[in-house]
């Protein structure tokens, strides 16, 4: 199946770029093929989920991101 040209135009339409935030930094687990995390934060990408309310409370790049859309 060949890819669409608009492929790439599904997620930075609405209400999908609003929806998920996945610019992040992140690290892998030391010892695990598939786990990730915020580098800032040490939350798992599985906890996050896409969503910049689920960093932790301290994350630097949730207070950056929420700095620059207030």
């Amino acid at each position: 199946m060949k890819a669409s040209s608009e492929s790439g135009y599904f997620y930075s339409r609405s209400p999908y770029k609003e929806a998920f935030d996945i610019e992040f930094a992140q690290e892998q687990l030391e010892g695990e093929m598939y786990k990730y995390r915020c580098k800032s934060c040490k939350v798992l990408t599985t906890d996050i989920n896409g969503r910049l309310e689920n960093h932790g409370d301290g994350c630097e790049y949730k207070l950056l991101r929420m700095a620059g859309s207030a």
